[in-house]
């Protein structure tokens, strides 16, 4: 084996030296700078420079800071004059080699800081993972959560290149309000990129990504880094949404207790159903999932304890009760005789958090305009027709199927034939027609027998935009059809992307479900309060009461004006709660929700109360 010179050897030590950064670089070339000064104070004294020792070493270390020291040396010393041209020589080498160090560091610096790979520095924060087209919404629900709170922080971390994001997000979102918005970049699952945002330390972690693979992966790093971390925040959890439902408990599983899952197309389908049937509903499910407006809170009012739920409901003038939270989880509209006991919460729909105002005095009720006979029960038989088949189709069927009479009818119009169990539904007959939604003369076949609601929805084989400009030609056929026939039908479409929102309400739908952006609001709101997640689900669930629209007839006399107290009482004696209005004036469509209840307001036959109900 050959044998190592001593120059390779040299350079080896040298070479690792170097690879070790500009703080070992540095170190270096001090230790170098050292070694020469002192050599050169020795030499100085041995060739019979006068001084001592340390004055000839402090000599050199001025020639080696400041080349302009030679020019004061004498020629009396010949010897002298040389080793100063030597010392001078080196300083000026080392200086050159210090400030390209300096410079190059600082630049890797720099460049690392761009790349978003230093630590944060925060508490109490928001971390979103993953950064995708769903970040501007999550943002702006997050931003108009925190505009109350001064100095609020959210971290995003993405894949992409941090000035990328910031780019991004600043070219969305103008106002950040009390926010500040910082990204870094990195993997989304590894620890030191949770380390590097400060999970530990935040009060809720969002994972904002599409595959639910990958999701649970995050929940899982998550999880195994929290328990190697003492925690700041005890409370911390994480939100995220699965799509497959196979999926949903291996989440939870993953979470360790430590994380609110939400079952995406499960939640999705059940707006659609719903939705379909009660034309407006969308909008008064966004009304409540974001914080634009009204938002839900739970309240711990000492002084109504003892009070039923009945007499809580008019001791809000600008909040509406929505019911209450006892140790077993929220109940809405639990029987208006319940009894709020101590450490009971109250659920109110109001502007923002703590700014309701309870009025103990009893408010006068308009009697002479309730109308005391109970709901009109309607069984008439539903058709729908459903232009468009995705992944949902199944779990749309089966929520519809639970709130229809036993014979209506669903036609599905689609070109591959559909594999359902049809069977399987109570109380609605299914017929598949072979062909495609965009086939005019298919439509006009279609809706020349009686159709009371048609459901579009969005292609999951196609890209979101593609799939959102395929509904938008459906429905341009759908308004044309309608306006030459006369035939009247309410439309609800399914729309992939928010931004085609504005091109949707151009073809005068009655309705439309953006599915992504309704489950970015759910995070938001279950990613500022926990306890949320089981409200939203009893909102959703088929089972005890749901939100609907109810003729206004039904509760006050209409043509006349009235108050919202009364609205609200003579809902209550049905044993639900008036939470707004639906007005239908000239075609347009107004929803309000937590009205002002001493605002006196005209209800014509024609519109509807929106109630909290059990139906």
């Amino acid at each position: 084996m050959k044998k190592r010179t001593f120059r390779e050897k040299i350079q080896y030590h040298f070479d690792n030296i170097m690879s070790k950064g500009t703080i070992a670089l540095i170190g270096l070339l001090f230790g170098i700078t050292m070694i020469v000064v002192g050599l050169a104070g020795i030499a100085a004294v041995v060739f019979g420079a006068d001084g001592s020792l340390g004055s000839q070493i402090w000599s050199s270390a001025m020639h080696v800071l400041d080349a302009g020291t030679l020019t004061a040396d004498t020629l009396d010393s010949i010897p002298y004059v040389i080793i100063m041209s030597v010392v001078t020589l080196c300083g000026l080498f080392v200086t050159s080699i210090l400030i390209g160090i300096i410079t190059t560091g600082f630049e890797s610096r720099l460049k690392e800081l761009r790349k978003g790979k230093s630590i944060v520095l925060e508490e109490r924060h928001t971390v979103i993972i993953g950064f995708n087209d769903n970040i501007y919404t999550l943002l702006n629900e997050l931003i108009e959560a925190n505009s109350n709170h001064k100095n609020q922080c959210i971290v995003v971390v993405g894949t992409q290149e941090k000035e990328e994001m910031e780019e991004a997000i600043a070219s969305r979102i103008s106002d950040f309000k009390t926010s500040r918005v910082i990204c870094r970049s990195g993997s989304l699952s590894e620890a030191h990129i949770l380390e590097r945002c400060a999970v530990e330390r935040s009060r809720s972690v969002i994972i904002n990504v599409y595959e639910d693979a990958e999701v649970i992966k995050i929940i899982l790093s998550v999880s195994a880094y929290l328990k190697d971390k003492e925690l700041l925040v005890k409370d911390l959890f994480m939100t995220a949404a699965i799509e497959n439902e196979q999926n949903v408990e291996a989440a939870r599983i993953a979470g360790e207790g430590r994380a609110e899952i939400i079952h995406a197309n499960d939640a999705i389908s059940r707006i659609i159903a719903h939705t379909c049937r009660q034309p407006g509903l969308s909008n008064v499910l966004v009304e409540l999932f974001d914080y634009d407006g009204d938002e839900l809170y739970f309240e711990e009012i000492p002084k109504l304890y003892g009070k039923t739920l009945h007499e809580t409901l008019n001791l809000f003038p600008k909040a509406v009760v929505f019911g209450i939270r006892k140790d077993d989880g929220p109940h809405l509209n639990p029987p208006m005789d319940t009894v709020l006991e101590k450490g009971d919460l109250i659920i109110l729909l109001e502007d923002d958090d703590g700014s309701f105002e309870l009025d103990l005095n009893e408010m006068p009720i308009q009697e002479e305009l309730i109308n005391n006979s109970g709901a009109k029960k309607t069984a008439n038989r539903e058709s729908l027709l459903i232009l468009g088949c995705n992944s949902m189709i199944e779990r749309i069927l089966r929520e519809y199927d639970c709130y229809v009479e036993p014979g209506s009818e669903v036609t599905i119009v689609y070109p591959n034939e559909l594999e359902l169990d049809k069977a399987a539904y109570k109380n609605i007959v299914i017929e598949q027609v072979m062909g495609s939604g965009t086939d005019r003369r298919l439509l006009e076949v279609l809706l020349s027998s009686d159709v009371d609601d048609i459901l579009v929805l969005s292609d999951d084989g196609l890209d979101a935009e593609a799939s959102d400009s395929q509904t938008l030609l459906q429905l341009i056929f759908l308004r044309d059809i309608s306006g030459k026939t006369g035939k009247k039908f309410t439309i609800t479409s399914e729309m992939r992307k928010s931004n085609n929102q504005r091109l949707a309400t151009q073809a005068r739908v009655e309705d439309f479900v953006i599915g992504s952006n309704i489950i970015n609001l759910l995070m938001t709101q279950i990613a500022e309060n926990r306890e949320l997640t089981a409200l939203f689900e009893d909102i959703l669930d088929e089972e005890g009461s749901e939100i609907y629209m109810k003729p206004a007839s039904e509760y006050v006399k209409t043509g006349v004006p009235v108050d919202f107290y009364t609205v609200t009482e003579s809902a209550a004696r049905k044993g639900h709660i008036a939470i707004g209005y639906k007005k239908i004036r000239d075609g347009a469509t107004e929803i309000v929700t937590n009205p002002l209840k001493s605002e006196q307001t005209v209800y014509e036959k024609e519109d509807y109360m929106i109630v909290i109900a059990e139906d």
